[in-house]
């Protein structure tokens, strides 16, 4: 029996073990900078369609051939396969047998991207999996618009069009996986109207989000979270049409209410007997740019607190109420400031600077992180009992105390381009967020961050993402020689990606030593890419290996003794080229 349990912990480990490789593998990355007014490659446009064609397009009346193939082949549902393989060698056997045919159909179709490939592809799909050509037909005319339209490329000209004060068509801004219409490129980008976020597709989209992110939780914790904190930014609304917004209003139980012009004007509350579970109390960092194009969003948010703060409802199934009269209790405040969850920067003031001060170096505690958080975001937004608007008001305690009580913060990643380590902004928000929780508690919160780019909702923690991007863009080959071919301005690149990964020691301290030994190894202790480096950018590679030798400075990384001689070493080298010293 004692061999029997050893056997299947190894071949759970096995499988694990198979799910992160595989992940890894199939993780979408982009290998090289954009080059303004050049079309794709073709290995690019058969990995993009293969994701497009693995989402449901309702929109467009087309379904993902993920699940086409597989119910063709009589298995489960996709999405179930995805979720079962790291358990079930089958199902995982299943899941590979239905990424091979989508593979080998995608790769007939762009054989000849026309109508002769798509009906060439539908054969096989029909062939091999049983399914059905006017169902595949459908799939493969929208991916024939989308190959079509990323050929064209008018980039150029319509900046000069722009510059010479002509028209420009405009187009949606939003990740191409999300929404295939943001094609071609080179448009005039637009937002959304403001009144209507979130839209009915972000609200549908939102609910496993919200039902994963809660089930992690309660799986790991035991129960559910009672307050958490989220970061929420503009643009990532605009392109999701306020997926984010509606994860909000899912998590406090209440659905958007629309008027006869479709616009979300306030909100309905979802019965605990239909919702299942408590409702969490949600503290809202707003970016200030969320704040400018979305103001009467906010408004909705702050409503949807209050209508739930009042409800009379337990309160251990309602964490809102409980909060907000715990605080009236204990500090002999009003309701009006028990409910405050809305917080941004004051008008007209934009960012954190928590990256700045990282970036700069000037900081010598990580608490003055999470204070100068709370000095920047400490503004609160909403509408008193009254109705009367309290925007922008200094509410720095008001914060302090909602900060408090917060286990958890979160955020969404939303985009296949631009991950955690990619630019600074993240861990400036989240990380902010999770230093100044840190500081009101003195216990970092559990960080989650949910990724959308697949037909599954995934959450994962901090440290799981910083693995997984620091595995699938900074140590990875076809990442940084992608970086590389674009000489200076590759290097800075790679400099921005370590940069921004020390931002996350900093911050929430979730780097594994391993990734610094790593990116030592492989851009500094091997001299070959270190000249490279050199020759190409000196000043990033030296920003680069000073950023290493802080992180063990600071006590981030417990690196080898030989290894900091040989980072000081390639320092002072740099330092001296750059000051134009010859050996």
């Amino acid at each position: 029996m004692e061999d029997l349990l050893k056997n299947d912990e190894r071949d759970r480990r096995v499988l694990e073990l198979y799910e992160r490789v595989l992940e890894v593998e199939q993780r979408l990355i982009p290998t090289g900078l954009h080059v303004f007014g050049r079309a794709s490659a073709n290995a690019e446009v058969a990995d993009l369609l293969r994701m497009v064609a693995s989402f449901d397009r309702p929109e467009l009346g087309v379904r993902a051939l993920t699940d086409l193939i597989a119910e063709g082949l009589g298995l489960p549902g996709y999405a179930t396969l995805l979720s079962e393989s790291g358990a079930s060698n089958q199902r995982m056997l299943d899941r590979e047998k239905v990424e091979a045919i989508l593979r080998e159909a995608i790769a007939r179709f762009l054989a000849t991207p026309d109508e002769t490939g798509a009906a060439s592809a539908a054969e096989l799909l029909r062939e091999r999996a049983a399914v059905p050509v006017a169902e595949a037909a459908r799939v493969f005319a929208v991916l024939a618009g989308i190959v079509k339209q990323l050929d064209s490329n008018h980039e150029i000209e319509s900046l000069v069009s722009a510059l010479k004060g002509d028209y420009v068509k405009p187009g949606p801004g939003a990740d191409i996986i999300q929404n295939p219409s943001v094609l071609p490129t080179g448009r005039n980008t637009h937002a959304i109207n403001p009144y209507s976020v979130p839209s009915a597709g972000a609200v549908r989209r939102a609910e496993p989000v919200v039902e994963a992110l809660l089930g992690r939780h309660l799986k790991e914790a035991g129960r559910y979270p009672a307050t958490m904190a989220m970061v929420l930014w503009g643009i990532d609304n605009i392109k999701t049409e306020g997926e984010a917004v509606a994860q909000v209003l899912g998590l406090l139980g209440v659905a958007p209410r629309r008027d006869a012009m479709n616009r979300a004007t306030d909100v309905d509350v979802i019965p605990l007997e239909k919702l299942g579970r408590p409702r969490i109390d949600v503290v809202m960092t707003v970016s200030g740019i969320f704040r400018d194009l979305f103001g009467s969003t906010m408004t909705l948010l702050d409503t949807a607190v209050r209508r739930v703060a009042s409800l009379d409802e337990p309160s251990s199934l309602n964490f809102i109420k409980a909060n907000v009269q715990t605080q009236m209790l204990e500090t002999g405040c009003s309701f009006d400031e028990a409910a405050v969850r809305v917080f941004s920067n004051a008008a007209g003031n934009y960012g954190t600077n928590v990256n700045f001060m990282v970036l700069d170096s000037q900081w010598e505690d990580s608490s003055e992180l999470g204070d100068l958080f709370l000095t920047r975001k400490c503004f609160a937004y909403g509408r008193d009992s009254k109705g009367r608007a309290f925007d922008g008001r200094e509410a720095r305690k008001l914060m302090e105390r909602a900060l408090q009580r917060v286990e958890i913060t979160y955020q969404n990643i939303d985009n296949t381009e631009v991950g955690i380590i990619d630019v600074d902004h993240y861990f400036e928000y989240l990380g902010g967020v999770s230093k100044a929780v840190e500081r009101q508690t003195g216990v970092r919160p559990t960080i989650y961050l949910s990724d959308t780019m697949s037909p599954t909702a995934k959450i994962r923690t901090l440290e799981e993402t910083v693995r997984l991007e620091t595995r699938t863009k900074t140590l990875n080959p076809k990442w940084f020689e992608g970086m590389l071919s674009h000489g200076f301005s590759g290097v800075a690149e790679i400099e921005h990606h370590i940069t921004n990964t020390f931002g996350w020691s900093a911050t929430a301290d979730a780097v594994d030593d391993w990734v610094y030994d790593e990116v030592a190894a492989t851009y500094v202790l091997d001299e070959q890419m270190l000249d490279r480096l050199r020759s190409l950018n000196p000043h990033s590679a030296r920003t680069l290996v000073g950023r290493l030798l802080e992180a063990s400075g600071r006590g981030l990384w417990s690196a080898e003794q030989p290894v900091i001689e040989r980072l000081r070493e390639a320092l002072g080298s740099l330092e001296d080229e750059l000051e134009g010293v010859r050996g």
